[in-house]
């Protein structure tokens, strides 16, 4: 009896699945084209025809996988700045794993080698934090919690520390984003920016 081939949507979310499985069993080191459509089982060519490079083919099976958890439209507002910002920090924490981990590892290294890919894919990254940083910043001012819009650095911040932590340290606990909070956010955000008129 011969197996029939996936097509379509399924071939797609085939693919996604199991790329994602051999980059948390075995690290984006192994995680081939040729491994991937091994057990996916389907054709080298079906995955050259719409990835150019393992890395943009990861990048879009997690994509996929974090819009299947609404993970963008996440809505935080615990009324207080602090809270808010413990919230964010606890919330893109808890969401990582080996294999984001892993992935994370992957592009710090296309990033350092110039991967237009990469570049792309940071951009959207930054993108996504300002836009979920940018609703917590205005609920605080509509508080009067804050007198001035943090600058996009200040914006960015905690988004950073914790990627670092996620590239180099891995041992990130719920404590360890109240400390970052509290110690090195807050203060950022307290210092300067442009005021509200």
């Amino acid at each position: 009896m011969t197996e029939t081939r996936r097509r379509g949507d399924n071939l797609e979310t085939t693919i996604y699945n199991v790329a994602l499985n051999i980059l948390e069993r075995d690290g984006y080191d192994k995680t081939t084209f040729a491994q991937i459509a091994r057990e996916a089982k389907t054709s080298r060519s079906v995955l050259y025809r719409r990835w150019d490079t393992v890395f943009e083919l990861v990048h879009d099976a997690i994509t996929q996988q974090n819009m299947q958890h609404n993970w963008d439209t996440v809505v935080i507002d615990t009324w207080s700045l602090r809270g808010d910002l413990i919230a964010i920090g606890e919330f893109f924490q808890s969401h990582g794993s080996h294999m984001n981990d892993e992935f994370i590892h992957a592009a710090a290294t296309e990033f350092s080698l110039g991967s237009p890919t990469a570049r792309r894919i940071m951009m959207q990254a930054y993108r996504s934090d300002l836009a979920l940083v940018n609703g917590l910043v205005s609920h605080a001012i509509q508080r009067d919690e804050l007198q001035h819009t943090p600058s996009e650095r200040v914006r960015l911040l905690l988004f950073e520390i914790l990627r670092y932590h996620g590239i180099l340290i891995h041992e990130l606990v719920s404590q360890d984003v109240v400390a970052i909070v509290d110690e090195i956010i807050l203060p950022a955000f307290f210092a300067g920016g442009r005021d509200v008129k």
